[in-house]
């Protein structure tokens, strides 16, 4: 009798138990639904604003395109630079936007994130509980627990009641590991978002770059010519004038100490082994150089492998330190020594050279660039190797079919991956690529 009031005892516990439980998980959801509707609303603003600046930015281009239609005046001239230093001040705001809906994704994604924690948290309680009961099971043998029974017919009810724990341990565990995998996915998805918003800002200090280098040049156009259209028409019979001002936008001359008929002349080399049009080329590589603010100023075991540790990708930081050795053992270099690109703002560095490849991905073009170029191994840090090796890479995405379409969408591949149509940041980089691509066209290769 006292047995079967202890039992009486214990299943009501546990119905409480699993009412209180259940209770507590209604009213999770329904504080987690009401907390995500703020941010959903504030995401349309935020959308409905960028539709309105890329409005605004669509109208700029169609000016700018009028305007060079005309014949090229000292005030065409200073009308089109107004017009671009216009535009990439929209863009500038529509960035400014773009990140704040990124910061809002991520913290969306954090909420997920600590929602399926306290999921997972539950389950695990779950899972103590159930072991619990099955312990109690396990500590009286089989004839002790047959013995301690009124009836033959109760000893079979407690097994069937086993039976159920039993299965509902084995639900708590699928979930547990259902949970799990729902983590790992939110996480990776923050760690893009992260990424993104990094890209975002990196273009946005190149599109402020611009605009001072935009407005200079249209201070020197006044002063060179004091407003006198005659004075300017005189001018712009020199193209040696429009050669120097590039030289000095071009900062991928600077950072790895090439001349402009060097960079030139690597970009026709790479481009006539694989159909990649030069200017584009060109033009991509310089994009690169400016992205990446710290090029050549980090190291492969602080910004490259023990960023990768602290990330908790082991496997990933083993891969790129081998593969970087066998790149510095190969070419005779020292690996402490060798400049790779700095951990930037998220993620990891580790990028070598003007085409920014990874020791990974260097390795997997190595064959191919080394058949084109004769330099038997590749070094990444050998402009001629580089540019060959960043025109394989967007000759496989496509750019070799030298269509716009094709050439932007090469580089959104080169810059993002598999995210490319998806990514602002590739987006906004692919359209800077083939404004450069049309400057370079026409300045250095008509």
């Amino acid at each position: 009798m006292n047995n079967e009031l202890s039992t009486n005892n214990f299943n009501s516990k546990f119905k409480i138990f699993f009412c209180a439980l259940i209770i507590f998980g209604l009213l999770l959801n329904g504080f987690f639904a009401n907390a995500i509707t703020d941010p959903e609303k504030l995401k349309e603003e935020l959308e409905a604003q960028i539709k309105d600046l890329q409005e605004k930015i669509s109208q700029y281009n169609q000016k700018i395109a009028e305007t060079k239609e005309k014949a090229k005046t000292l005030e065409n001239e200073i009308n089109i630079l107004e017009n671009q230093i216009k535009k990439i001040q929209l863009q500038i705001k529509e960035i400014d936007l773009d990140i704040k809906e990124t910061e809002l994704n991520i913290s969306q994604i954090q909420e997920k994130i600590k929602k399926i924690e306290e999921k997972m948290d539950y389950q695990r309680m779950l899972l103590g509980e159930y072991l619990r009961l099955i312990n109690q099971y396990d500590e009286n043998s089989l004839l002790e627990i047959i013995l301690s029974k009124d009836r033959f017919s109760d000893f079979f009810d407690e097994v069937n009641s086993l039976e159920v724990v039993q299965k509902n341990l084995q639900k708590t565990l699928n979930e547990l590991s259902s949970s799990k995998k729902q983590l790992e996915s939110k996480k990776d998805e923050l760690e893009s978002e992260k990424q993104e918003q990094y890209r975002l800002k990196a273009f946005q200090e190149i599109q402020k770059t611009t605009i001072l280098k935009k407005q200079q040049r249209r201070k020197h156009i006044l002063y060179i010519t004091k407003g006198e259209e005659e004075a300017y028409q005189e001018k712009i019979k020199s193209k040696q004038k429009d050669i120097e001002f590039l030289k000095k936008q071009i900062s991928l001359l600077e950072r790895y100490h090439l001349t402009l008929q060097e960079a030139v002349r690597n970009a026709i080399f790479a481009g006539s082994k694989t159909g990649v049009r030069p200017a584009y080329l060109l033009a991509v590589l310089e994009n690169e150089s400016r992205l990446g603010l710290n090029v050549g100023t980090g190291n492969w075991r602080k910004d490259m492998y023990n960023c990768y540790r602290k990330l908790g990708k082991i496997s990933r930081a083993e891969r790129e330190k081998t593969a970087f050795f066998q790149i510095c053992q190969e070419l005779g270099l020292n690996p402490d020594l060798q400049p790779v690109s700095a951990e930037p703002y998220y993620g990891c560095g580790g990028a070598m050279g003007p085409a920014q490849f990874l020791p990974t991905t260097w390795l997997a073009y190595k064959q191919r660039i080394s058949s084109l170029t004769g330099n038997n191994p590749p070094n990444p840090w050998n402009p001629k190797d580089a540019f060959t090796g960043a025109a394989i890479k967007l000759a496989d995405a496509g750019a070799n079919q030298r269509t716009y379409n094709s050439e932007w969408i090469a580089y959104a591949k080169y810059l993002a991956g598999r995210r490319w149509n998806r990514s602002k940041a590739a987006k906004y980089n692919a359209d800077r690529v083939m404004e450069l691509a049309k400057e370079f066209e026409e300045k250095l290769f008509n």
